[in-house]
C-alpha cells in the first residue's frame, strides 16, 4: 500500500472528480481492501457465497455509485470500505432469508446475482449486524472499535491513533465490545474474535 500521505492526496483528487486519481486510489489500496475482504468472507463455505475479489469489486461499484463522499484520509477510506463490504454481506444475507420465505425465489439484481448462503450463515451475519447496530446506539465508540479491529483489521495501535485514544483504551473497549456483542446475539451463534 502507498504511503498514507499519497493516499490522502489521491482521495482529495478523487473527491474533486479526478478519474485518474480514482483509479490510482483503488490501485494503491487494493491489497489492503482485499485483505479486509478476505477477513470478512473467511468463514463462508467455498462456492456458497461471493469471494473476496467479488466483494472488493462490489464495494468499488458502490463507491462509484455513491453521491459525494466525505473521506478525510487513508484510514477513514479503509474504515469506510470495511463498512461497505460488511453491508454488502448483510444485504446478501437478508436477500437469502427473504428468498427462503418466498419459496427460494432468487433475487436477480446486479448486486444480488448469484446469491447463495447456507441458512445458518445468513442468520449469523444478520445477527452480528443487528447486535453491532444495537451496540452503536448504546456506545458508538465501542461499535467503531469493532469496525476498526474486526472488520478493517486495524491493529490496536492503529485503532487508537484513528480514535485519538490510548492503545489501552482500545484494548479495554475491544474486550467490552466483544462481551456485549455476545450477550446481544441470540444463543451465542456467532462470536467476534
Amino acid at each position: 500500500m502507498d504511503s498514507p500521505g499519497n493516499i490522502t492526496r489521491l482521495i482529495l483528487e478523487w473527491q474533486r472528480g479526478g478519474e485518474l486519481a480514482e483509479n490510482a486510489l483503488f490501485e494503491a489500496v487494493y491489497q489492503r481492501i482485499h485483505g479486509i475482504a478476505l477477513h470478512l468472507v473467511r468463514g463462508e463455505a467455498r462456492g456458497q457465497s461471493m469471494g473476496a475479489t467479488d466483494l472488493v469489486h462490489e464495494a468499488y461499484l458502490r463507491f462509484r455509485r455513491s453521491e459525494r463522499l466525505e473521506v478525510t484520509d487513508s484510514s477513514h477510506f479503509l474504515r469506510l470500505a470495511a463498512r461497505v463490504m460488511r453491508q454488502i454481506l448483510v444485504d446478501r444475507a437478508r436477500a437469502r432469508r427473504a428468498s427462503k420465505r418466498q419459496g427460494d425465489i432468487r433475487l436477480e439484481t446486479h448486486e444480488m446475482a448469484g446469491l447463495v448462503f447456507p441458512d445458518a450463515e445468513a442468520e449469523e451475519i444478520i445477527a452480528v449486524d443487528r447486535a453491532l447496530n444495537k451496540l452503536a446506539q448504546r456506545s458508538p465508540r465501542l461499535a467503531e472499535v469493532v469496525e476498526l479491529r474486526y472488520f478493517a483489521e486495524f491493529s490496536e495501535q492503529e485503532a487508537a491513533e484513528i480514535l485519538g485514544v490510548s492503545s489501552r483504551t482500545v484494548r479495554r473497549d475491544w474486550s467490552l465490545a466483544r462481551v456485549r456483542l455476545r450477550e446481544e446475539i441470540d444463543g451465542g451463534t456467532a462470536a467476534v474474535s
